[in-house]
């Protein structure tokens, strides 16, 4: 696919500075620029560094602009490349249909323009919206849901009684449903604490590859509308998770926690239980929250224990000055002890 820079700027409307008939070949980033293709530059620094190189065109904000290259000017470049990107690479379409290595129960109730792939198995009484994909080596178990126009990879995992919203997309190996770790101690060992719950999942979420998600043990576990999961995050039992939440890779959530609205996790995250979090915070990557941990809305936290960004970076400062503070301690100690032994001898004479 080419297009103009015209036909581009006008696709995500902005507003062109140069040559507007210059063809586009195709959509790269600032780490891979390419020759005839378009990228976005979201500061000065970034415009600098691209203008050295042999890309086409720049999507910028609207207070830059180049001496050596056209830019199109645009309230938010980086959605705008986002869009392009979609344009130059549309999804994947799937041919509708049930094949006929599928196992669907006659019990199942499956909508319109459905595409079941291969060693997909759908049991009892659960149900498949329309325009919906499974692609192939699927579990569906009894009494599932599963909205409109979501898309699941090769190799999920739904149990029993689960429900799937509408525009919802899972990743390979993802499991969803299975039971929460719950056991009570015994002198004789451990007994199983019967999970008897389910797992909502709500619309236009997103989970990455080998997500699990456990059943509740009584109720759900619940995730909100238009949260996006990165791979190999656990979340146990009970946990609630507000809508448009992120999580990023190797968090995990213990079990009836509560996160907010438009929190933001980075990689390695631990949560013990019970922990709640509110709305529009930020974890830096690593942190951890002991049990029972209740973190306000709208802040930056990161660190073991997880404490305000301001407080956390003073504790960080203070342990790479540990060394140095030691060896200040050593030495006084060793000053105060020499005024001592001379003092002692002056009072004895």
């Amino acid at each position: 696919m080419t297009k103009t820079v015209k036909q581009i700027a006008s696709f995500i409307g902005g507003k062109i500075v140069g040559d507007d008939q210059i063809p586009i070949k195709g959509i790269t980033n600032i780490e891979a620029p390419v020759r005839d293709f378009i990228t976005f530059a979201q500061d000065e620094k970034g415009l600098k560094k691209l203008e050295k190189t042999d890309v086409a065109c720049l999507i910028v904000p609207p207070n830059l602009v180049s001496q050596t290259k056209t830019v199109i000017q645009c309230e938010q470049p980086k959605l705008a490349w986002a869009k392009l990107l979609t344009e130059f690479h549309p999804p994947k379409k799937h041919t509708a249909g049930i094949s006929p290595l599928a196992s669907v129960a006659k019990t199942a109730k499956i909508g319109n323009n459905i595409t079941i792939g291969p060693f997909v198995t759908i049991a009892d009484d659960a149900e498949i919206q329309d325009g919906s994909v499974l692609i192939s080596q699927i579990y569906i178990g009894e009494k599932v849901k599963i909205g409109k126009n979501t898309l699941l990879h090769p190799g999920v995992t739904i149990y029993e009684d689960c429900e799937i919203g509408h525009n919802v997309i899972i990743h390979a190996g993802t499991v969803i449903g299975a039971d929460g770790f719950g056991y009570v101690p015994t002198p004789q060992g451990h007994i199983k604490v019967p999970q008897t719950g389910n797992v909502i999942i709500e619309d236009d979420v997103e989970l990455g590859a080998c997500v699990t998600i456990d059943c509740a043990t009584v109720g759900s576990t619940r995730i909100g509308r238009g949260t996006k999961i990165d791979n190999l995050v656990q979340i146990a039992h009970n946990v609630i998770i507000g809508p448009h939440t992120v999580i990023s890779a190797q968090t995990g959530i213990s079990g009836s926690s509560k996160i907010g609205a438009f929190v933001t996790m980075g990689g390695k995250v631990g949560l013990g239980d019970h922990v709640e979090i509110g709305d529009a915070t930020i974890i830096g990557a690593g942190a951890g929250f002991p049990s029972g941990k209740k973190v306000p809305g709208k802040q930056i936290v990161f660190g073991q224990p997880a404490r305000p960004y301001d407080e956390a970076r003073k504790q960080i400062a203070a342990q790479l000055r540990s060394a140095e503070t030691l060896e200040e301690v050593r030495t006084l100690k060793k000053k105060v002890a020499e005024l001592e032994k001379k003092l002692s001898g002056a009072v004895s004479h």
